[in-house]
């Protein structure tokens, strides 16, 4: 397994204060980073990643982003592709218009890796971004937000991926990774999702329910704060991890023990790895990660 980061810009990371977007909460408009700190946070998830038996590859961050109003942006490199995990890559289309640039880029680095490149549609009804995801490739399964993705962005990734379901969860969550996570068991199968029920519509729960008790697979509720959090109460975002086989990876533990007992009774380590620092800017890990 290979995951793709991007390394930080010459200049300081959000050096002239942070920007934030009226529909991601958890941004601190304004503020400047620790760069000590954050370079410190990288080099442990970097680090944390290896650790588990998975290569890291890291991006070159793109220098004509670096003095861009945006720009910075770049470092959430979940954004702007998903990967079918067989030498395929699909470049998306982002709903946030300030960020249209990272595509391009991204497909300069990939088709250097060799990666077969393909593109959504050139459409105003088609928009995608990877913070919006979760695949399951063993289950043929994508799981879809439905805020900065449309329905139809949606239904073009989940045909590019091949699978067999795709079930969408409807969230006033500007990504669906910021209340939802899958759990992969050591063979990469689906085996749990976790999720916070207050912060997704009764008819997507009562979806995840059904194809829970369809597919014999555990839903596990956390509360708001594990989360993006509720209104001015801004969460931990313990649930945007990186999730692989046998493993979570995330910013913080969840607060419930009863949920980490569970976890290891179902041999899934959970491994922490702070981003502090770049969770001023409204993104945790599985924003920073991205699955090639």
């Amino acid at each position: 397994m290979k995951i793709a980061i991007s390394r930080l810009p010459n200049n300081k990371w959000w050096g002239n204060g942070i920007i934030g977007y009226k529909d991601n909460p958890v941004m601190e408009d304004g503020t400047i980073p620790n760069q000590d700190l954050l370079f410190k946070e990288r080099i442990n998830l970097i680090n944390t990643i290896n650790n588990n038996k998975i290569d890291v590859v890291e991006f070159p961050f793109p220098r004509e982003l670096e003095n861009t109003k945006f720009g910075h942006d770049f470092v959430f490199i979940r954004d702007a592709f998903i990967s079918d995990l067989n030498g395929n890559v699909l470049l998306l289309r982002f709903s946030q218009k300030n960020r249209e640039a990272e595509s391009k880029i991204i497909a300069d680095y990939l088709e250097k890796l060799d990666y077969k490149i393909s593109e959504l549609p050139n459409n105003n009804n088609v928009f995608a971004e990877g913070g919006e995801f979760y695949f399951c490739p063993k289950d043929r399964v994508l799981f879809s937000g439905a805020n900065r993705n449309s329905i139809k962005g949606a239904e073009e990734v989940a045909s590019f991926l091949n699978v067999e379901e795709l079930i969408i969860i409807e969230t006033k969550a500007f990504h669906l990774d910021t209340v939802f996570t899958t759990v992969l068991d050591k063979n990469s199968h689906l085996c749990a999702v976790i999720v916070c029920k207050e912060l997704i519509s009764k008819k997507s729960f009562d979806r995840l329910n059904r194809f829970a008790n369809e597919t014999h697979n555990k839903i596990f509720n956390i509360p708001s704060h594990d989360a993006i959090g509720l209104n001015k109460n801004i969460g931990s975002l313990a649930v945007n991890n990186l999730s692989a086989p046998g493993l979570l990876i995330s910013s913080s533990s969840f607060s419930n023990p009863e949920l980490i007992k569970e976890l290891n009774n179902m041999n899934i380590k959970l491994e922490i790895s702070p981003v502090s620092q770049f969770q001023l800017s409204g993104g945790s890990i599985h924003c920073l990660t991205n699955e090639l």
